[in-house]
């Protein structure tokens, strides 16, 4: 993201553009994660949007806090939900060091890291702000994603009391997909991903100290391959043999459930 909030236009109608998004996947999934941890722990929804999985998670009695770099998510975050801690931060500086148990960062939020280094510097700061034996938990989309779904596409949905119009270019050369979204006949909003090599994330959770556990196909729980459009990461800070025997186990019925 620039410095001007690309979602600033759009962020009130984000929900219903969404509501096709299988939050409650991520809620399971995030929800096996919690019960690894001891009573009481904390968790950071990095890149938290609108609150939708936050105020789940809440709901759910967690000590959660979000953080997101859009001030108009967050707007509409406090707007659907007055008592969500949330603030604004960027991923590779985030406002907490040492004090978290779990962070999750999903919906390709790390996509929007545009530079080479964005991925390692937030990997960091996610190491940074977790406690040892604490979980990361987060996804990316590929080209896969990109060649199948956006380049090139032009197409319209109703979104009940609006319509919306998309449009989308992908360089292959830079790995930057640029989305248009246009809200009826208002203003174009531009938002920008890039595809980085999936290396570019393991060598980057290795750099920060922490222990990949698993790597997987978001849809079918197998090891990427040329047909993955979202990858799965799941990494522990300092782990025990025991932590990493438990969550092995809870990322393996979960593989079963799904």
């Amino acid at each position: 993201m620039t410095a001007l909030d690309p979602f600033d236009s759009i962020a009130r109608y984000y929900d219903p553009i969404m509501e096709h998004v299988d939050y409650e996947r991520w809620f399971r999934t995030v929800s096996a994660l919690g019960g690894l941890l001891p009573k009481g722990f904390r968790h950071l929804d990095a890149a938290c949007g609108t609150g939708t999985l936050l105020h789940m998670l809440r709901q759910a009695g967690w000590n959660s806090i979000g953080v997101d770099l859009s001030p108009a998510m967050l707007r509409t975050a406090r707007k659907k939900h007055a008592d969500l801690p949330v603030a604004v931060a960027d991923l590779r500086a985030l406002p907490v060091c040492g004090s978290v148990n779990l962070i999750t960062c999903l919906f390709d939020s790390m996509n929007f890291l545009l530079d080479d280094d964005g991925p390692a510097a937030a990997l960091g700061a996610f190491a940074a702000a977790l406690c040892p034996g604490g979980i990361l938990y987060f996804d990316i989309v590929t080209e896969r994603m990109v060649t199948d779904h956006f380049e090139d596409q032009y197409w319209t949905e109703h979104n009940g009391t609006f319509t919306t119009t998309w449009t989308s270019a992908y360089d292959h050369a830079t790995g930057v997909v640029d989305t248009g979204v246009r809200i009826n006949t208002g203003a174009e909003a531009v938002v920008r991903e890039r595809i980085h090599p999936t290396a570019r994330f393991v060598d980057g959770i290795a750099a920060a100290g922490l222990r990949l556990v698993l790597m997987v196909d978001a849809s079918t729980w197998q090891p990427p391959n040329d047909k993955t459009a979202r990858i799965d990461f799941y990494a522990l800070k300092q782990p025990s043999r025991a932590m990493i025997k438990a969550l092995e186990k809870a990322l393996d019925a979960l593989r079963r459930n799904r």
